[in-house]
Order: structure tokens, then C-alpha cells, then sequence
């Protein structure tokens, strides 16, 4: 039998497991007895570790935690040679495991200079000796990813601006709004040297993106370029690039299809997203799978979990290239009972290579 770290480098791999891997985000696995006996039924903990620092050293940075409204606050100051902007985050008070920006650095376009500072100001420092420690500390426990952060135009849309600025800028100076995009662009060919320089096997570069917001159009034009530069530098030094992809799917499917990523995390299948797991493996055939389960069943009877679990299986068939995690939080009255019965649904159902449908139930 296989150890959770060497079922996962199989499948990433390419390579048959003894089943099909299941995982989970450290930040969403509490510590206890049901997880415990999980883990010793082969649940793998999955840790993304940055590979570097960002540093900018003629930038400083201060924060300040407060309460307001019985909320976790974190007010973000950034102070340069060319002015200051400030941010606002709360901390998401369901499960405390994210940050969410309630008032972005933007606020007009006398920001766009320290923004463009902050961007040529940024080095990127190595901090291969945490992911080092990170993969001792795991073991063969599970696996531990490298991380690096948003592509240039998420980090404009989701971390500095958010949608409703970023629409109108785009609109109103889109020569100010992608000039820094550039600027991004060309900083971030420095990060992929780093990260492909870096112990990780896999390396996650971006995510977040939804079809809705970004739209066939823009993902072409301004993310699938960085997504394959990205791509194509680290697979020079033996690497396999990722994007963390967990949002409806379906608009873009086929412009995915085409990037030079060898995986896609979190992808969230129906019926909590627009795709499901065939037709995913049907438009991706060369890509590793590594699925969110979809959250919305978690909150469903232990029999639809189990039904789900299997109906997954019998679309990912034969099994290779395919991985079960969780990369979003579960509730915490149903997260005990969900992942024990997935678990049990892949140790009964999830040994390589699976059966088509038309050679097993997939009902419990």
C-alpha cells in the first residue's frame, strides 16, 4: 500500500496509484480523533508553502488588528517615496481561515503612482528553507505544494482594485490600469525563475478567476499568456505547474484546455459548479484532475455524500490523473460525517484502475 505523499506524486505523475488519492487543505482538517482515524485510513494533509518572499525594500508596510462590530479587522498602511495608500481586511468570521478586503488600496488615480512603485520596487527572495521544513515536518503524511501567488491581472482585480474600481478604470484609463498590468508582467518573470529554482515539485500559480467576472475575451488575452510563461519556465527545471481553478468553468473550458498547465486544483464539479468530472476529463485529457468535492454536498445526507462520491468515481474512470481534495471550508456540524463517508467511498471503491459505468453502480 502506498503512503498518502507517494499516492499523490503517482497520480501527479502520470502514473497508476493503488487507489485514488484524497486530500485535504491543512487550514480546513481540524486536529481530533475523526481526524486522526482518517489519516490512518490514508487521507492525505495537502500544505501550499510559498517559495519566496516578496520584499520591497523602499516600501513600508504597517498593519493594525482592531475589532469592529464584534469582526477581526486589519487595517494595511503602505507608505513609499510617492505617496501612501491604504487597505482595510476583515477576517472571514465563519471559519477565520481568510482574509477578505473590505477597502482596497485603490481610491483614485493618484494611487496609480505609489501602485507602480510598489510593482518595480518588489524583489522576490528565495525561502526555499521553509518548504524544506514544511515537507520534513509532513512526511510522507501528505504533500506539500509550492505556492506563489495571483497572476498579474488577478492581483490588480481581486487584491488592489476589486471589480466594481477596476471596471471603471478600465473603462476610464485603461492605458493607466494596464500599464501596470505590464509592469506586473515583467516583475513576475523574475518570480518564475525563482519558483522554478525552488525544491517544489508543483507549483501553483494563481487562481481564483471566475468566468462571469473575467470572460472568455480578457482570460485569453491577459491571464493564458502568464499561465504558460509561467508554465513553460518551470517545466525547464522539471517542475509541474498548477492554477487553482475553482470556480464555474464552462465559458472557458476549452481556452484551459489549451494552457500549458499539467494541473488543475480545484476544480469544483457540479452541482456546486457549471462542469462535471467527465466532461472535464474529456475537454483536459492531458491535465492531472485534482477536484474540489463539491461543497455544496457536504450538506446533504450521508447516502447522497456516498452516492456523489461514487458517481465521481464513474466519471473520472479509468482513475489516472485524477485526485479527490478539499480546498474550501466545510461546516463545522457535517465535516466529521462528510469526510468519513468519503473516505470510507473511496477505500470500498477507489482502487486503480476504476471501472466504467457501465461496469459498476454508482449508487450506494
Amino acid at each position: 500500500m502506498l503512503t498518502p505523499r507517494a499516492r499523490i506524486r503517482a497520480a501527479l505523475h502520470g502514473k497508476w496509484a493503488d487507489r485514488v488519492p484524497f486530500s485535504v487543505y491543512w487550514l480546513m482538517f481540524p486536529r481530533g480523533d475523526v481526524e486522526r482515524r482518517l489519516r490512518n485510513e490514508g487521507v492525505a494533509i495537502v500544505e501550499r508553502v510559498p517559495v519566496f518572499r516578496v520584499e520591497m525594500p523602499n516600501v513600508q508596510v504597517s498593519t493594525r488588528e482592531y475589532y469592529s462590530e464584534g469582526m477581526r479587522m486589519m487595517a494595511e498602511t503602505v507608505r513609499s517615496p510617492v505617496g501612501e495608500v491604504h487597505a482595510v481586511k476583515a477576517l472571514d468570521p465563519s471559519y477565520g481561515t481568510s482574509w477578505f478586503t473590505k477597502e482596497f488600496y485603490f481610491k483614485g488615480p493618484d494611487d496609480y503612482r505609489v501602485l507602480e512603485f510598489m510593482v518595480r520596487d518588489t524583489r522576490y527572495v528565495p525561502n526555499y528553507d521553509a518548504f524544506r521544513l514544511a515537507e520534513e515536518r509532513l512526511g510522507e503524511d501528505g504533500f506539500v505544494i509550492g505556492n506563489t501567488g495571483y497572476t498579474p491581472m488577478n492581483k490588480l482585480l481581486v487584491e488592489w482594485l476589486g471589480i466594481e474600481q477596476f471596471s471603471l478604470e478600465l473603462r476610464r484609463r485603461p492605458d493607466r490600469l494596464l500599464g501596470i498590468y505590464e509592469l506586473l508582467v515583467a516583475r513576475h518573470r523574475e518570480m518564475y525563475r525563482v519558483a522554478a529554482a525552488s525544491p517544489a515539485e508543483l507549483l501553483i500559480y494563481g487562481g481564483n478567476i471566475h468566468q462571469d467576472v473575467v470572460g472568455l475575451k480578457r482570460f485569453e488575452q491577459y491571464y493564458v499568456p502568464c499561465l504558460n510563461e509561467f508554465a513553460d519556465v518551470v517545466h525547464k527545471s522539471g517542475k509541474l505547474a498548477a492554477c487553482h481553478l475553482d470556480a464555474n468553468m464552462a465559458t472557458l473550458v476549452e481556452a484551459v484546455g489549451r494552457c500549458r498547465l499539467d494541473v488543475i486544483e480545484a476544480f469544483t464539479p457540479v452541482p456546486t459548479c457549471d462542469l462535471t468530472v467527465a466532461q472535464a476529463r474529456a475537454a483536459w485529457p492531458d491535465k492531472v484532475l485534482w477536484i474540489n468535492f463539491p461543497s455544496s454536498v457536504h450538506l446533504e445526507s450521508e447516502e447522497c455524500i456516498r452516492a456523489e462520491t461514487l458517481h465521481i468515481l464513474s466519471e473520472a474512470a479509468p482513475g489516472n490523473r485524477f485526485l479527490i481534495g478539499i480546498t474550501e471550508d466545510m461546516p463545522e456540524n457535517a465535516w466529521r460525517a462528510s469526510l468519513s463517508t468519503i473516505s470510507q467511498a473511496l477505500l470500498q471503491h477507489g482502487a486503480l484502475p476504476l471501472p466504467y459505468p457501465d461496469k459498476a453502480s454508482v449508487h450506494p
